[in-house]
């Protein structure tokens, strides 16, 4: 499956431009950030985006020992329907552990996203439509807040590369408000959405942008919700060269912390990182000036205070790393490989805690498989990466994860291969 470039979410081929979704929103302000001066061309749907699904799927992965299977994990249980199937899963906890989960399928009119919710994992309500019946809608993020309501942000796509990002919210009776477009209609493209609350009532929003044609550059943009009135988008990337994979997630104490990466397509790109608080974000903070380059990094937060980054590199396009470190910005520890010493292509990490305790869960693709991994810290080291699935067909992609108030890791990653992948979902149980 490659990826369209607009929006870095696991897409497949493009559809006509849809009508817009009805009961519209408000449109945002002009995207952020200009084409770099003298920059060379190639942006947009020139290239495909560097993490992609490129060459290293039709490539025998390198050879080395497997991990082997673990004891944490309950049993995978689809989410999907098995006939559209699913792709680009997230999952939020909400009020009394009750599990949230947004994706999207494939049906004859375009791509939907849907959302469901779970009491234990195993039994899944029946999915609602959060975006239009039509048209392309992919990279659903979504956020649960103590009082029931769900944010979901999600992008939707035109034939010609022409896309907008757009957010609703669901009240805790379960009534979906009408769709706001956070980036506008026309000749542009955005995508990479992600959202967080942000404290109060507020949302930080996080994605990459740029206007149609090759000559511009995906620029990496904040806006903040404050007192109910989004913020004029603010771009935070090098304009010179494109930005990739923006993510953004909330801490403890209400502040966020935001990231994304900078370089060509199908380079080794840099990975940058900013805090947000009060409704405004600090300057970007290289981390790969300290450490790895590498791709889609992603946060969690202990209650130590400290925080923790992950992401995965590729080495002449085969993802090869993934690292995780833990500390503050402006002061980070060691950079520690969890795919050192073991075979196959290592990607999409993502991580999340549980008081001091921290869980990341990655894909693997070996020689003759491919399985969700995952490990644990509990401040003494990363254990052993193992397995925690054996569906036994397809590759993992995007995994999502969430903790309970019970110290558990709720997790859902789509598997298959290009063009039909289904959600899966496993709790994994420190031991």
């Amino acid at each position: 499956m490659l990826l369209a470039i607009a929006l870095l979410a696991c897409q497949n081929e493009p559809a006509p431009k849809p009508a817009p979704p009805p009961g519209q929103g408000p449109v945002g302000p002009p995207l952020a950030g200009q084409p770099g001066a003298g920059a060379p061309p190639g942006s947009g749907g020139a290239l495909q985006d560097p993490t992609g699904y490129p060459v290293f799927h039709d490539t025998p992965p390198p050879p080395g020992p497997a991990p082997e299977m673990g004891a944490a994990a309950s049993p995978a249980v689809r989410v999907s329907n098995g006939v559209t199937g699913g792709f680009r899963a997230q999952i939020e906890v909400g009020p009394g552990d009750t599990l949230h989960a947004v994706y999207y399928d494939h049906q004859e009119a375009g791509d939907v996203v849907r959302y469901q919710t779970s009491t234990d994992g195993n039994a899944w309500s029946a999915p609602e439509a959060v975006s239009p019946l039509e048209g392309r809608n992919w990279g659903p993020d979504v956020v649960v807040r103590p009082d029931g309501r769900v944010w979901v942000s999600y992008d939707h796509a035109g034939a010609d590369f022409r896309s907008q990002t757009w957010f609703r919210e669901r009240s805790a009776a379960g009534v979906w408000e009408a769709p706001v477009a956070l980036t506008p209609d026309g000749d542009h493209e955005s995508g990479s959405g992600h959202i967080a609350w942000a404290g109060n009532d507020d949302v930080a929003f996080n994605y990459i942008g740029k206007q149609l044609g090759p000559q511009y550059r995906f620029i990496a943009n904040w806006r903040w919700r404050k007192d109910g009135t989004w913020s004029e988008p603010v771009a935070v990337s090098n304009p010179t060269t494109d930005a990739w994979h923006t993510n953004v997630m909330s801490r403890p104490d209400g502040s966020v912390l935001a990231g994304w990466d900078e370089g060509a397509g199908q380079s080794e790109t840099t990975v940058f990182v900013s805090e947000g608080r009060n409704g405004t974000f600090s300057a970007p903070e290289n981390i790969s000036a300290t450490s790895h380059p590498g791709e889609r990094v992603h946060f969690a937060f202990t209650a130590d205070g400290r925080d923790w980054l992950t992401w995965f590199h590729k080495v002449r396009g085969f993802p090869r790393h993934v690292y995780a470190r833990a500390g503050k910005p402006g002061a980070w520890g060691e950079s520690v490989d969890l795919a050192s010493g073991f075979g196959g292509y290592h990607y999409d990490p993502f991580l999340a805690a549980a008081g001091n305790v921290v869980c990341i869960v990655w894909g693997w693709q070996g020689s003759t498989t491919g399985e969700l991994l995952y490990s644990f810290n509990r401040g003494n080291g990363w254990d052993p990466p193992r397995r925690a699935a054996a569906i036994g067909s397809g590759t993992p992609e995007l995994p999502s994860m969430a903790a309970d108030s019970k110290g558990n890791f709720h997790v859902v990653w789509a598997q298959g291969t290009r063009g039909k992948t289904d959600i899966y979902y496993t709790k994994l149980t420190p031991p």
